[in-house]
């Protein structure tokens, strides 16, 4: 990671020259805040000032700096730069709609200071009314391009959760360097955590090059058709956001399609674009060498390479996202068929039961802060699903892997180590020691009324808390949990008059309405709190990468819920770790033996093997009454077929026609 210092490129040089970078650095470092020192806005690339020997450092929340490293001749010509830098930050202000929340340059101008390269005052930039931090932030997020929803801010908050909700999100300066400085080659690979913001990177280079080249040809990819179908949608919405004055010109100069793609539409994915492109074969799933996407772009890679290299390109930019889910070859392809720029972005820990990708180490930039969740429920998350409070554990990283994940790892010895992370802007505003994460344990009462409890405490300390704020996740597969669901759902609405929404049945995510969900219905979400239940913490590593997942969609508290049947040896080590963590913002861990971690291999996964039989079963455990082996044996017979005949199908679609199916031979 690049440290707190982006440094624009002139103002690098100019602040080299003046032998002054070493000390913004180590100011940085010591407020540990994210710092700019730009010449000129970087969302402005034509702006121009006469007076070229000045630069501006940004502080986040703190008084920002213009600083003259000229000489005292030269300050009449300084006094011009700074305010025709501040007429710009003006300018952009009314451009993306801040002036309502900012107001007019009057309003916040004041708050800018003027040094000179010999009297540089440090003590001078902080901040003390959380109105003004906003108000500054706001500022630079306009001047680093990374535009904030004004309306959703507010200056002034009531509580802890609407002081998160309003925290002003600034690119760090991994981000910012990827966003606004070009690198020489060709393919340029982005690893990072769920939640680091890879995705939102990408939509930013999109717009940046579509806005600058408008002869290129350019295609946005992920692995399977909802994905895509998403992207396909938020990218206009995202070109709005940002003012993109150039219209989409939809599969002529910017495409977004899934990997494969159908023989009928020649649109329809990027696999089958550049086959139509090139005159290649195309091959179906069906034909597809028994359905392996794999073995298809080989064989395409060894096609493509034959044709002639200028004949080749297809596309000039090609960004790829959730690489993870995509073999080399894939990748090759790709790259072969661009003519400039290939992205590429991946998950560098989405399943914690999966090696880490040997990617990591070759990419160009990793991503280490996950912007999501609250370092501390993110920590205790991982050391649920990792077992690291058990013996055995269950999964255990070497050190370049820790630091991969974005951990400092320090061995204390005796056979101990301290894991740690750095903070993040997104919590600063809350006391370091407060909890994140809770436990809870079913006494007497029922499952939904355990959790209408902890629903209740929260209405009861967030005085801004709405019902779209809070997630309750059953992480079990019984049949128990429709019975539970049913329930809570009911208590909910007669407690607090409150609409929810049950995204298994409905399929969508409602902002306003209390979500409720099973594990399958929860995934790419997040929310202020969210709330899990489990009988147990069980060992099986399927059920514990879904923990980790679940537990991390919190940004502010995340509940688990437990039976009063759970395995007592392993809740009290979880609960005497997670009582460590919230005192001290670390995690304190036995090191494994060499034999463990040996061990562990058996647990690794590179993809979690699908069983027909399975889910079908799994199904059927909770019907009422009990399907008879006949009927199950059909479903399995019937499932098989239509597997069989279909390609990208998801976790939903693959349940409704299990439905189907059901209701149709339910009489066997």
């Amino acid at each position: 990671m690049a440290g707190y210092c982006f440094f624009e490129p002139n103002a690098n040089e100019l602040l080299d020259r003046a032998g002054l970078t070493d000390d913004i650095k180590a100011y940085s470092e010591h407020v540990k805040k994210q710092t700019y020192v730009l010449s000129k806005p970087l969302t402005l690339e034509d702006a121009t000032y006469e007076y070229d020997n000045a630069v501006v450092v940004f502080v986040s929340g703190m008084k920002p700096f213009f600083l003259n490293l000229g000489d005292e001749a030269s300050t009449e010509s300084f006094k011009i730069y700074a305010e025709e830098f501040i007429d710009d930050i003006s300018h952009l202000s009314e451009k993306f709609k801040y002036r309502e929340k900012i107001g007019r340059k009057r309003n916040w101008e004041e708050h800018f200071l003027e040094f000179n390269k010999d009297n540089i005052d440090f003590s001078r930039l902080p901040l003390e009314r959380a109105a003004d931090i906003r108000t500054i932030d706001l500022i630079i997020s306009l001047v680093v391009g990374s535009i904030n929803d004004a309306k959703k801010i507010n200056l002034e908050t009531v509580d802890s959760l609407d002081a998160i909700k309003s925290k002003i999100i600034l690119f760090d300066t991994d981000q910012t360097t990827f966003v606004f400085k070009p690198t020489p080659s060709k393919k340029l690979v982005i690893q990072g955590l769920a939640g680091s913001g890879k995705t939102e990177l990408l939509l930013h280079k999109l717009k940046e090059i579509y806005s600058k080249d408008t002869d290129a040809k350019i295609a946005f990819t992920c692995f399977n058709k909802i994905l895509a179908s998403t992207m396909r949608g938020r990218i206009p919405d995202f070109f709005d956001f940002m003012r993109v004055e150039r219209q989409i010109d939809w599969d002529n100069k910017l495409f977004c399609f899934h990997s494969w793609g159908s023989g009928r539409d020649p649109n329809s994915g990027m696999y089958r674009h550049i086959c139509h492109s090139l005159g290649i074969p195309f091959r179906t799933f069906m034909t597809g060498l028994n359905g392996s996407f794999d073995a298809v772009c080989k064989l395409a890679v060894e096609e493509v390479k034959a044709i002639p290299q200028e004949s080749r390109r297809v596309f000039d930019y090609v960004f790829i996202d959730e690489s993870q889910d995509f073999s080399p070859s894939f990748i090759e392809l790709c790259e072969l068929v661009t003519l400039k720029k290939l992205f590429v972005a991946g998950d560098v820990f989405q399943n914690i039961f999966r090696t880490i990708d040997d990617n990591v180490n070759k990419a160009d930039l990793v991503l280490k802060k996950c912007y999501r969740t609250d370092p501390k429920n993110l920590m205790f998350s991982h050391a649920l699903g990792m077992g690291l409070y058990e013996m055995p554990v269950l999964r255990w990283l070497k050190k370049n892997e820790w630091d991969a994940c974005g951990y400092n790892f320090t061995n204390t010895g005796h056979g101990r180590a301290i894991l740690s992370r750095e903070p993040l802007r997104r919590f600063d505003e809350i006391p370091v020691d407060t909890p994140s994460t809770f436990i809870h344990q079913v006494d007497n009462a029922s499952i939904a009324d355990t959790i209408l409890a902890i629903v209740t405490n929260l209405r009861a300390r967030f005085q801004s808390i709405q019902p779209g704020d809070i997630a309750v996740i059953y992480l079990d597969k019984a049949g128990y949990v429709y019975d539970s669901i049913s329930e809570l759902e009911r208590k909910i609405n007669n407690a607090f008059n409150w609409d929810v929404n049950v995204s298994y049945e409905t399929k969508s995510r409602s902002p306003e309405k209390f979500f409720i969900s099973n594990i399958n219905n929860a995934k790419g979400l997040e929310f202020p709190f969210v709330i899990c239940y489990t009988n147990d913490l069980n060992r099986n590593p399927s059920f514990r990468n879904g923990l980790y997942t679940m537990m991390a969609r919190s940004f502010l508290e995340s509940h688990l819920v437990l039976s009063k049947h759970a395995n007592a040896a392993i809740l009290q080590k979880v609960t005497a770790g997670l009582h460590y963590l919230t005192r001290n913002n670390a995690i304190d861990v036995r090191i494994p033996s060499a034999e463990e971690i040996k061990n562990q291999q058996d647990y690794i996964v590179l993809e979690e093997q699908f069983s027909v039989e399975d889910l079908v079963r799994e199904f059927c455990a909770g019907k009422s009454p009990p399907a008879t082996p006949r009927l199950i044996a059909k479903l399995i017979n019937r499932m098989n077929i239509i597997l069989n005949d279909a390609s990208d199908l998801d976790d939903d679609l693959v349940k409704g026609y299990l439905e189907l199916e059901y209701e149709r031979h339910k009489t066997l």
